[in-house]
C-alpha cells in the first residue's frame, strides 16, 4: 500500500510539474533561454571591458550548477517600457504544488544568481521564482526615465505585467536592499495580490538624518572627490577598470566571496567576482535608474516608510535585518509610529550584515521557511 501511494504521488508531482511547464511553453510572452550573441559588434577580446550578455549567460550557470534544485530559465516579454521592448530574466526553483509560490527580487549592483544559497531549501516545498530586475543581469539595458517618480512607476507596472503573464494570482514578494525598496511600492499599488511582503535589509527605508555622521573622519581631499564622483553611476569605477574588473572585485569584496565557500568550496568563489563583474559591466541602465531615486550617497530622495502608511491592511509584512547591517535599522515600533497599519514583523538574524540573505543563509532559509509557511495556512492559492 505504501508503494502505491508512493507511486502515485512521485506521478502526481510529474504530471503537475510538467503542466506548469507546458503552460509557460504555450505563452507567446515567454522566450526560452537560447544561446545569444554579444550585444557588442566588437569582439569581448577588443573591448576595453571584456564582457557580453553570452558572459553574463555563462557566469550565471557557473554559479548555478552548485544548486541541487533543478531549474528552468526563460525571458518574459513584457513590451514597452519607455518606449524599448523590455524582457525580464527569469529563473523557476522547483515544482507546482498547492504552496503560494516566492517571488525573489535582487538587490542594486547583482542578479538572481546571488540567491544561489537560498535555492534548494526555498524550493523545497514551492514553486521559487527569481528574476533579473531590468538594467541588471540579464534582463533589457532599457533606458529608464530620468524622472524618479516615473522610475518607480516604470519598475512597478513591470513587476505587474510580469506578474500578469506568469498568471500568478498570489505571492509571496521578497525584496533585498534596493530590491526591497521596489518590491514594497509595488504592494503600496498592488496589494490585492501578495500573500506575504518580504523585505531584506531594505534600502531606501528613511532619509538622511541632520545629525548623522560618518562612523569614521573623512579626509578633505576625499570629500572633494566625493563631490565629484557622486554625479557618476555607483559602479562606474568597475567598468573603467577593464580587463582588470573581476580582480577588482575580488580584492574589494573577499568578504561578499567566502559568503560562498559552503556551496562553491573554498578555491571556487571567484566564480563570484565573475558574476558580478558580467553583471555590471553592461550598459549601466539600471545603476541610472537607482541614481535617479537617490540623494548624496545612497540616500533615498523620496523614503519608504512614511509612504508605508498607506500600505493597504490586509498586507502582512515580515522585515529581516542583518544585526550587523550598515543600513538603516527598524523596529516593529518605528513602522507604527510612521502610521503603518499593516501587520509587520520585524527579526533580526545574529552575526548577519546587509546580505542577509547570505552571511547566516540557513539560519535566513529556516527563519523565512518558518514564516512562509505560516502565511501559507491561511492563504487560497488558485
Amino acid at each position: 500500500m505504501n508503494n502505491y501511494w508512493l507511486c502515485f504521488l512521485f506521478i502526481a508531482r510529474f504530471f503537475y510539474s510538467g503542466l506548469a511547464n507546458k503552460d509557460i511553453g504555450t505563452n507567446p510572452a515567454i522566450e526560452f533561454d537560447d544561446l545569444e550573441s554579444s550585444d557588442s559588434w566588437l569582439p569581448a577580446w577588443m573591448s576595453w571591458t571584456p564582457t557580453s550578455q553570452q558572459k553574463v549567460r555563462e557566469a550565471e550557470k557557473n554559479l548555478l550548477d552548485y544548486v541541487e534544485t533543478e531549474s528552468v530559465g526563460f525571458f518574459v516579454n513584457i513590451g514597452k517600457v519607455n518606449g524599448e521592448e523590455c524582457r525580464v530574466w527569469t529563473r523557476r526553483f522547483g515544482s507546482a504544488g498547492s504552496e503560494v509560490p516566492l517571488v525573489m527580487v535582487h538587490g542594486m549592483g547583482a542578479g538572481l544568481a546571488m540567491f544561489a544559497l537560498n535555492f534548494d531549501s526555498l524550493a523545497s516545498n514551492r514553486l521559487v521564482y527569481a528574476i533579473d530586475l531590468p538594467g541588471f543581469g540579464r534582463s533589457s539595458r532599457i533606458n529608464f526615465s530620468s524622472n524618479s517618480t516615473e522610475v518607480e512607476s516604470q519598475y512597478t507596472i513591470i513587476i505587474e505585467q510580469w506578474r500578469k503573464i506568469l498568471g500568478l494570482q498570489n505571492m509571496n514578494l521578497l525584496g533585498h536592499s534596493f530590491g526591497g525598496y521596489l518590491t514594497g511600492l509595488y504592494a503600496l499599488q498592488y496589494p490585492q495580490n501578495i500573500n506575504l511582503l518580504v523585505l531584506a535589509d531594505p534600502w531606501g527605508m528613511t532619509e538622511k538624518p541632520e545629525d548623522w555622521k560618518p562612523r569614521r573622519k573623512i579626509p578633505e581631499w576625499a570629500k572633494a572627490l566625493g563631490s565629484v564622483l557622486i554625479n557618476f553611476n555607483p559602479l562606474w569605477g568597475l567598468r573603467a577598470s577593464g580587463p582588470a574588473g573581476p580582480w577588482l572585485v575580488s580584492r574589494m569584496r573577499p568578504d561578499l566571496m567566502r559568503k560562498y565557500e559552503d556551496l562553491l568550496g573554498v578555491g571556487n568563489t571567484t566564480l563570484i567576482s565573475e558574476y558580478l563583474f558580467h553583471c555590471n559591466a553592461q550598459d549601466p541602465t539600471g545603476e541610472a535608474a537607482f541614481h535617479s531615486l537617490m540623494t548624496g550617497f545612497g540616500w533615498p530622495s523620496n523614503p519608504l516608510l512614511p509612504r508605508l502608511s498607506g500600505l493597504d491592511r490586509s498586507v502582512q509584512m515580515k522585515v529581516f535585518y542583518g544585526s550587523k547591517s550598515w543600513m538603516t535599522h527598524l523596529e516593529e515600533e518605528d513602522f507604527i509610529d510612521a502610521g503603518v497599519e499593516a501587520a509587520v514583523d520585524v527579526e533580526y538574524i545574529e552575526d548577519s550584515g546587509h546580505h542577509v540573505y547570505a552571511d547566516q543563509y540557513k539560519d535566513f532559509n529556516e527563519a523565512l521557511n518558518s514564516c512562509l509557511m505560516k502565511h501559507d495556512r491561511d492563504a487560497t492559492f488558485i
